[in-house]
């Protein structure tokens, strides 16, 4: 636990001189320091007496947050001996301006504040009680070198949503301390789309040794135009437009802060007389995370019917489990586990007479940054679909996916009902598919009742059959090859369902995952390093649904209401419970 005391570091600032925007030169007195400011150090204090040493920090532009760093680094070496710090920014003016800021804290510190300076030139700054501040740059482009050679208990990387090497970014955190009691690291940025500090911001969000920390604009008392001024009259006119509702609604049930009138009038003037993009405004001032990395383009599902779903999708109770994965295909077993520890949610167990279409995308098969494995099962009705399971993870293998596949198909197929499989056959998806027919091949001839029952349900499963839809011929080849025209096809056949109610999402991840799908300039999907693959994965169970089941289920007149009907008069029992289904079988220990 460090020793951090929030008030000492407010009168270290309060002597502290610096050029402002809105002040002129004046102190960071906390009395006239910008909310954000204020915010930022309150919330790192807090961490810092949690035992929390890695903050991770994303904030609009203009906030302030770089200069109140600044004097948070300065503090740190003067308070701690020994330090080994590094500031890291994107390019060199950059690192000049905040060097010359530096310089600036320190010519105007009374002596009562003042530690002997060894040396400070263009690349460190060194201090008597041994602590020393390294400057380095990391560049937009391959720097490899970044972290190299070095051990830090100390660093402040600025803008690293613009560095322009992973490599060179996992080098910098290789070299940080784990152990000191004084080490202390802040990487701070505005959001630049999806890269490698979107899989930081995540990470710090998923982590209990790190803290993520949103800084939102209306944090800022200056951001508002107040009553009786001309931008107020001109640019508030008494409500809210619908997206404002939006995140107006958001920051408040995330962030328990109320957006006034005044800061809505700020909000539309700089939008119109400064940004002049929408798209840009959301960038530079987020009102939430999820708008931070959101690059360029239109969203593609319709946002208010997200947040509308996501509501509903908290609701539904579920069951985790993490499916074992080991050498052999009869050693596949499912443990039921924690939520942080799963890879397979399971909402409804298969069903005696259910029907159901299971859609399935393996690790870079729609796309280069698609790096999960994804299952989702769907169950089918002829008025519409409702999801009942789904499988995530990246580690996995592509033919340990294939019994992934194979087990959840069979599960469902189990009960009595149908099964129809629709996999991403692009790239990774043949050997997927060939371990399948390996799989088959293997059961008919392993001894005993067991491999022929195996045998039996996964020649059982139905495997989706495609056809171009203006082909007058038969269907030509086994499931789905993703291509801009087909891709154009399912993503809006999902669209379709989901925002008129067709199809029911339980998946509160996969609803997380549609907020980051995206149309810009002939792309369609996450972009960067957004992911999507719950949203693939379910997109091809519904080309499944609607190219086979769906007039099946017609046919049979198996609507919502009549399926739902039956299983509350116990017609449709749970088959089984899926853990345990291959000793069911009789093929398992």
């Amino acid at each position: 636990m460090s020793d951090f005391n929030l008030q000492n570091f407010w009168k270290f600032c309060s002597a502290l001189q610096v050029d402002t925007k809105e002040l002129g030169l004046t102190t960071l007195n906390p009395k006239t320091l910008m909310g954000t400011q204020k915010y930022f150090i309150e919330e790192v204090a807090k961490g810092l007496e949690e035992g929390i040493h890695t903050f991770v920090v994303l904030k609009g532009r203009q906030l302030g947050i770089t200069t109140i760093s600044l004097a948070l680094d300065l503090y740190w070496m003067f308070k701690h001996s020994g330090m080994s710090g590094s500031m890291v920014t994107h390019d060199e003016e950059t690192r000049d301006m905040f060097r010359s800021t530096l310089a600036m804290y320190m010519d105007g510190l009374p002596n009562e504040f003042k530690r002997p300076l060894v040396t400070h030139n263009r690349s460190q700054l060194t201090l008597k009680n041994r602590s020393r501040f390294a400057y380095q740059v990391a560049g937009t482009r391959k720097n490899t070198k970044l972290g190299k050679g070095k051990a830090l208990t100390f660093l402040h990387a600025t803008e690293c949503s613009e560095y322009g090497d992973e490599e060179g970014l996992a080098s910098l955190e290789a070299s940080l301390a784990e152990q000191n009691p004084n080490r202390l690291f802040v990487w701070e940025t505005t959001a630049q789309g999806y890269n490698a500090f979107f899989d930081m911001w995540e990470d710090a969000k998923a982590s209990r040794v790190k803290k993520a920390i949103f800084i939102g604009w209306w944090r800022n008392q200056f951001y508002r135009k107040k009553k009786g001024s001309i931008e107020y009259q001109v640019y508030w006119d008494g409500r809210l437009q619908p997206e404002e509702k939006k995140w107006v609604r958001e920051v408040k049930q995330l962030y328990d802060f109320d957006v006034d009138d005044e800061q809505i009038a700020w909000w539309r003037w700089a939008m119109a007389e400064k940004s002049r993009d929408e798209t840009l405004h959301m960038q530079n001032y987020p009102p939430t995370e999820d708008y931070a990395f959101v690059l360029s383009g239109s969203q593609f599902f319709n946002a208010a019917r997200i947040n509308d779903e996501y509501k509903r999708a908290s609701k539904f109770d579920f069951h985790n489990y993490r499916f074992v994965l080991r050498e052999a295909f009869e050693d596949t077993d499912i443990l039921e586990c924690g939520e942080k520890n799963g890879n397979l949610k399971i909402w409804e167990f298969p069903k005696s007479q259910g029907h159901y279409v299971i859609g399935a995308d393996p690790a870079y098969g729609s796309s280069d940054w698609a790096d999960r494995f994804c299952v989702s099962v769907w169950r089918c009705y002829a008025d519409g679909m409702e999801q009942v399971a789904e499988f995530c993870t990246p580690d996995c293998s592509t033919f340990q996916f294939a019994w992934v596949m194979i087990y959840l198909a069979a599960s469902y197929l189990n009960g009595g009902g149908s099964v129809m499989l629709n996999l991403e056959i692009n790239g990774p998806g043949q050997a997927v598919w060939q371990e399948i027919q390996n799989l088959k091949r293997t059961a008919v001839n392993q001894p005993g009742e067991g491999g022929a029952r195996l045998y039996s349900v996964i020649a059982n499963i139905q495997n989706y059959l495609y056809k171009r839809l203006d082909s007058m011929g038969a269907p030509s080849a086994y499931h789905w090859k993703t291509t801009g025209d087909t891709k154009e096809r399912m993503f809006n056949l999902i669209k379709d369902c989901f925002e008129r109610g067709i199809s029911l999402v339980k998946s509160r991840e996969m609803i997380d995952e549609m907020k980051n799908v995206i149309r810009d300039d002939g792309m369609l999907g996450a972009p960067g390093r957004g992911k999507d693959d719950r949203v693939v994965a379910a997109a091809l169970a519904h080309v499944a649904w609607a190219d086979f089941v769906r007039m099946r289920m017609v046919q049979q007149g198996m609507t919502r209401q009549q399926g739902h009907a039956r299983d509350a008069q116990g017609e449709n029992k749970d088959a089984n419970s899926v853990a345990g289904f291959l000793k069911s079988l009789g093929i398992a220990a």
